[in-house]
Protein backbone atom coordinates (compact mmCIF):
# COMPACT_ATOMS: atom_id res chain seq x y z
CA UNK A 1 0.00 0.00 0.00
CA UNK A 2 1.09 3.78 -1.24
CA UNK A 3 2.11 6.01 1.95
CA UNK A 4 0.36 8.94 1.13
CA UNK A 5 -0.80 12.21 3.30
CA UNK A 6 -3.47 10.30 4.44
CA UNK A 7 -1.04 8.30 6.75
CA UNK A 8 1.31 10.92 7.88
CA UNK A 9 -0.90 13.85 8.78
CA UNK A 10 -3.06 13.95 11.31
CA UNK A 11 -5.03 17.03 12.04
CA UNK A 12 -5.08 16.06 15.62
CA UNK A 13 -1.70 15.44 16.27
CA UNK A 14 0.45 17.78 18.40
CA UNK A 15 3.30 17.57 15.20
CA UNK A 16 3.72 18.13 11.86
CA UNK A 17 5.68 16.01 9.22
CA UNK A 18 8.21 17.23 7.13
CA UNK A 19 8.42 17.22 3.05
CA UNK A 20 11.66 18.17 1.74
CA UNK A 21 12.21 18.74 -1.90
CA UNK A 22 15.52 16.87 -4.03
CA UNK A 23 17.36 17.29 -6.87
CA UNK A 24 18.84 13.73 -7.28
CA UNK A 25 19.43 10.31 -5.64
CA UNK A 26 22.00 11.08 -2.64
CA UNK A 27 19.19 14.32 -1.66
CA UNK A 28 16.35 11.64 -1.32
CA UNK A 29 18.48 8.90 0.42
CA UNK A 30 19.91 11.48 3.35
CA UNK A 31 16.16 12.50 3.74
CA UNK A 32 15.27 8.58 4.11
CA UNK A 33 18.37 8.03 6.04
CA UNK A 34 17.14 10.64 8.76
CA UNK A 35 13.61 9.25 9.08
CA UNK A 36 15.09 5.96 9.49
CA UNK A 37 17.61 6.94 12.48
CA UNK A 38 14.90 9.18 13.94
CA UNK A 39 12.07 6.48 13.34
CA UNK A 40 9.88 9.22 11.73
CA UNK A 41 7.49 9.70 8.91
CA UNK A 42 8.65 11.95 6.00
CA UNK A 43 8.05 13.36 2.56
CA UNK A 44 10.28 13.40 -0.14
CA UNK A 45 8.97 15.81 -2.92
CA UNK A 46 10.11 16.92 -6.64
CA UNK A 47 8.68 19.72 -7.39
CA UNK A 48 7.25 20.06 -10.72
CA UNK A 49 9.60 22.86 -12.14
CA UNK A 50 12.32 20.22 -11.89
CA UNK A 51 10.41 17.31 -12.76
CA UNK A 52 12.02 17.16 -16.61
CA UNK A 53 15.18 18.47 -15.94
CA UNK A 54 16.01 15.97 -12.92
CA UNK A 55 14.95 13.15 -15.82
CA UNK A 56 12.14 12.17 -12.81
CA UNK A 57 10.82 9.40 -14.92
CA UNK A 58 14.69 7.66 -14.53
CA UNK A 59 15.21 9.10 -11.02
CA UNK A 60 11.84 7.72 -9.67
CA UNK A 61 12.22 4.12 -9.27
CA UNK A 62 15.62 4.04 -7.59
CA UNK A 63 13.27 6.30 -5.23
CA UNK A 64 10.59 4.13 -4.61
CA UNK A 65 13.04 0.72 -3.99
CA UNK A 66 14.45 3.03 -1.78
CA UNK A 67 11.32 4.00 -0.33
CA UNK A 68 10.28 -0.07 -0.29
CA UNK A 69 13.24 -0.85 1.20
CA UNK A 70 12.77 1.07 4.67
CA UNK A 71 10.22 0.64 7.18
CA UNK A 72 9.73 3.96 7.98
CA UNK A 73 6.64 5.26 5.75
CA UNK A 74 7.84 7.80 3.42
CA UNK A 75 5.89 9.26 0.78
CA UNK A 76 6.63 10.55 -2.46
CA UNK A 77 5.06 14.09 -3.68
CA UNK A 78 4.87 16.08 -6.89
CA UNK A 79 4.98 19.61 -5.37
CA UNK A 80 3.52 22.75 -7.00
CA UNK A 81 1.70 21.09 -10.38
CA UNK A 82 0.09 24.18 -12.18
CA UNK A 83 -3.19 23.83 -13.48
CA UNK A 84 -1.49 23.49 -17.06
CA UNK A 85 0.51 20.41 -16.20
CA UNK A 86 -2.34 17.79 -15.83
CA UNK A 87 0.06 15.32 -17.79
CA UNK A 88 2.85 15.71 -15.58
CA UNK A 89 0.39 14.84 -12.85
CA UNK A 90 -0.75 11.81 -14.74
CA UNK A 91 2.67 10.91 -15.69
CA UNK A 92 3.97 10.83 -11.89
CA UNK A 93 0.64 9.41 -10.71
CA UNK A 94 1.67 6.53 -13.21
CA UNK A 95 5.02 6.70 -11.77
CA UNK A 96 4.25 6.00 -8.70
CA UNK A 97 3.75 9.11 -6.88
CA UNK A 98 1.68 8.74 -3.95
CA UNK A 99 0.64 12.42 -3.34
CA UNK A 100 0.18 15.63 -5.48
CA UNK A 101 0.07 19.05 -4.89
CA UNK A 102 -2.22 21.27 -7.37
CA UNK A 103 -1.16 24.83 -6.90
CA UNK A 104 -4.41 26.54 -8.37
CA UNK A 105 -3.59 29.89 -6.07
CA UNK A 106 -3.00 32.38 -8.96
CA UNK A 107 -6.59 31.63 -10.51
CA UNK A 108 -10.29 32.67 -9.23
CA UNK A 109 -11.38 30.33 -6.84
CA UNK A 110 -14.57 28.94 -9.06
CA UNK A 111 -11.37 27.95 -11.07
CA UNK A 112 -8.97 26.65 -8.33
CA UNK A 113 -12.09 24.66 -7.32
CA UNK A 114 -12.23 23.14 -10.62
CA UNK A 115 -9.28 22.02 -11.16
CA UNK A 116 -8.31 20.64 -7.99
CA UNK A 117 -11.72 18.38 -8.12
CA UNK A 118 -10.22 17.07 -11.42
CA UNK A 119 -6.79 16.22 -9.60
CA UNK A 120 -8.35 14.94 -6.36
CA UNK A 121 -10.99 12.68 -8.93
CA UNK A 122 -8.09 10.97 -10.99
CA UNK A 123 -5.30 10.92 -8.04
CA UNK A 124 -7.79 8.97 -5.58
CA UNK A 125 -8.09 6.34 -7.96
CA UNK A 126 -3.85 5.72 -7.55
CA UNK A 127 -4.52 5.96 -4.11
CA UNK A 128 -2.37 8.90 -4.12
CA UNK A 129 -3.54 11.76 -1.77
CA UNK A 130 -3.96 15.79 -3.02
CA UNK A 131 -2.53 18.94 -1.43
CA UNK A 132 -4.63 21.68 -2.93
CA UNK A 133 -3.57 25.52 -1.74
CA UNK A 134 -5.54 28.18 -1.13
CA UNK A 135 -3.92 32.06 -0.96
CA UNK A 136 -0.77 32.63 -2.85
CA UNK A 137 2.93 31.80 -1.54
CA UNK A 138 5.18 34.44 -2.35
CA UNK A 139 8.36 33.31 -4.25
CA UNK A 140 9.53 30.30 -6.64
CA UNK A 141 10.02 27.25 -5.55
CA UNK A 142 13.46 25.95 -6.19
CA UNK A 143 14.72 29.54 -6.59
CA UNK A 144 16.33 30.62 -3.06
CA UNK A 145 17.01 34.48 -3.68
CA UNK A 146 13.26 35.46 -2.30
CA UNK A 147 12.74 39.00 -0.82
CA UNK A 148 9.46 39.02 1.93
CA UNK A 149 7.29 41.83 1.56
CA UNK A 150 6.19 44.09 4.36
CA UNK A 151 3.25 42.39 6.52
CA UNK A 152 1.01 45.09 5.16
CA UNK A 153 1.26 43.86 1.65
CA UNK A 154 1.42 39.93 2.49
CA UNK A 155 -2.17 38.16 0.64
CA UNK A 156 -2.23 35.94 4.16
CA UNK A 157 -5.51 33.02 3.15
CA UNK A 158 -8.98 34.23 3.60
CA UNK A 159 -10.72 31.45 6.70
CA UNK A 160 -13.97 31.87 4.47
CA UNK A 161 -12.42 31.03 0.94
CA UNK A 162 -10.38 28.17 2.86
CA UNK A 163 -13.29 26.31 3.89
CA UNK A 164 -15.30 26.53 1.01
CA UNK A 165 -12.39 25.38 -1.14
CA UNK A 166 -12.22 22.23 1.10
CA UNK A 167 -15.51 21.88 1.41
CA UNK A 168 -15.65 22.11 -2.61
CA UNK A 169 -12.61 19.55 -3.29
CA UNK A 170 -12.21 16.96 -0.41
CA UNK A 171 -8.20 17.57 -0.57
CA UNK A 172 -6.19 15.97 2.16
CA UNK A 173 -4.17 18.88 2.91
CA UNK A 174 -4.34 22.54 1.99
CA UNK A 175 -1.32 24.67 2.10
CA UNK A 176 -2.27 28.38 3.23
CA UNK A 177 -0.48 31.57 2.51
CA UNK A 178 0.79 32.48 6.48
CA UNK A 179 3.48 35.27 5.75
CA UNK A 180 5.89 32.51 4.61
CA UNK A 181 7.50 32.49 0.98
CA UNK A 182 9.74 30.05 -0.81
CA UNK A 183 13.20 30.40 -0.93
CA UNK A 184 15.91 32.62 1.55
CA UNK A 185 14.63 35.39 3.87
CA UNK A 186 16.45 38.72 4.09
CA UNK A 187 14.31 38.78 7.83
CA UNK A 188 12.19 37.41 9.56
CA UNK A 189 9.07 36.70 8.04
CA UNK A 190 5.51 38.17 9.17
CA UNK A 191 3.59 34.90 10.64
CA UNK A 192 0.19 35.30 11.08
CA UNK A 193 -1.00 32.66 13.36
CA UNK A 194 -4.09 33.94 14.10
CA UNK A 195 -5.06 32.77 10.48
CA UNK A 196 -3.08 29.69 11.15
CA UNK A 197 -5.55 29.53 14.02
CA UNK A 198 -8.58 30.50 13.06
CA UNK A 199 -8.51 28.04 9.75
CA UNK A 200 -7.39 25.15 11.94
CA UNK A 201 -10.44 25.51 13.96
CA UNK A 202 -12.74 25.72 11.28
CA UNK A 203 -11.21 22.49 9.26
CA UNK A 204 -10.85 18.70 10.20
CA UNK A 205 -8.05 19.21 7.60
CA UNK A 206 -4.46 19.12 7.84
CA UNK A 207 -2.78 22.35 7.25
CA UNK A 208 0.47 23.04 5.34
CA UNK A 209 3.31 25.92 5.51
CA UNK A 210 5.77 26.31 2.67
CA UNK A 211 8.77 28.45 2.90
CA UNK A 212 10.49 27.47 6.01
CA UNK A 213 13.76 28.07 5.71
CA UNK A 214 15.18 30.77 8.16
CA UNK A 215 11.73 30.86 9.56
CA UNK A 216 13.10 30.26 13.48
CA UNK A 217 12.28 27.49 15.86
CA UNK A 218 10.31 29.25 17.73
CA UNK A 219 7.94 30.37 15.11
CA UNK A 220 7.73 26.90 13.66
CA UNK A 221 6.80 25.44 17.16
CA UNK A 222 4.68 27.79 17.88
CA UNK A 223 2.87 27.48 13.93
CA UNK A 224 2.83 24.17 14.62
CA UNK A 225 0.75 24.42 17.68
CA UNK A 226 -1.87 26.29 16.00
CA UNK A 227 -2.28 23.61 13.11
CA UNK A 228 0.03 23.61 11.00
CA UNK A 229 0.66 19.37 10.31
CA UNK A 230 3.03 19.90 6.68
CA UNK A 231 5.96 21.93 6.42
CA UNK A 232 7.65 22.27 3.11
CA UNK A 233 11.37 22.83 3.65
CA UNK A 234 13.94 23.14 0.57
CA UNK A 235 15.70 25.98 -0.01
CA UNK A 236 17.95 25.99 2.91
CA UNK A 237 18.99 22.45 1.71
CA UNK A 238 20.23 24.16 -1.68
CA UNK A 239 21.79 27.18 0.18
CA UNK A 240 24.11 24.54 1.51
CA UNK A 241 24.95 22.67 -0.92
CA UNK A 242 26.25 26.14 -2.56
CA UNK A 243 28.15 27.15 0.43
CA UNK A 244 30.16 23.36 0.12
CA UNK A 245 30.73 24.20 -3.10
CA UNK A 246 32.48 27.56 -2.62
CA UNK A 247 34.28 25.80 0.55
CA UNK A 248 35.85 23.30 -1.10
CA UNK A 249 36.64 24.87 -4.17
CA UNK A 250 40.45 25.32 -2.62
CA UNK A 251 41.02 22.15 -0.32
CA UNK A 252 41.02 19.03 -2.88
CA UNK A 253 40.01 17.35 -6.04
CA UNK A 254 38.36 14.37 -4.46
CA UNK A 255 34.69 14.30 -5.61
CA UNK A 256 33.83 11.73 -4.04
CA UNK A 257 34.88 12.56 -0.27
CA UNK A 258 32.95 15.87 -1.92
CA UNK A 259 29.80 14.24 -2.20
CA UNK A 260 30.22 12.38 1.25
CA UNK A 261 30.72 16.22 3.05
CA UNK A 262 27.61 17.15 1.26
CA UNK A 263 25.40 14.60 2.62
CA UNK A 264 26.62 14.72 6.22
CA UNK A 265 25.20 18.35 5.96
CA UNK A 266 21.83 17.50 4.64
CA UNK A 267 21.38 14.75 6.71
CA UNK A 268 22.48 17.21 9.60
CA UNK A 269 20.01 19.58 8.42
CA UNK A 270 17.16 17.51 7.76
CA UNK A 271 17.16 15.94 10.72
CA UNK A 272 17.23 19.32 12.87
CA UNK A 273 14.30 20.19 10.97
CA UNK A 274 12.47 16.64 11.20
CA UNK A 275 13.07 17.13 15.42
CA UNK A 276 11.72 20.49 15.27
CA UNK A 277 8.41 19.42 13.13
CA UNK A 278 7.82 16.43 15.59
CA UNK A 279 8.66 17.91 18.43
CA UNK A 280 11.41 15.13 18.88
CA UNK A 281 14.28 17.64 20.00
CA UNK A 282 13.32 17.32 24.08
CA UNK A 283 12.65 13.67 23.92
CA UNK A 284 15.56 12.84 21.98
CA UNK A 285 17.52 15.32 24.51
CA UNK A 286 16.27 13.40 27.44
CA UNK A 287 17.51 9.98 25.86
CA UNK A 288 21.15 11.06 25.32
Amino acid sequence: MKTNLNHLLNKDASSATGSFNILDLDMALSIIDCAEALKTPVIIGIASRHFEDIRAPLLVPSILKAIESTEVPVALHLDHAAPQQFDMIKQALDLGFSSIMIDGSLLPLEENIEITNRVVEISHRYDASVEGEIGGIAGEEGVADTEQDSPDYIPYTDPAEAQQFVNATNVDALAIAVGTAHGIYNSEPHINFDVIKEISLMLDTPLVMHGATGVSDASIQKAVSNGIRKINYFSGLLQTAMDEVRSYQSQSNDFYHFKQIMKNQWQYIIAEQIKLYANLAESLDKQA
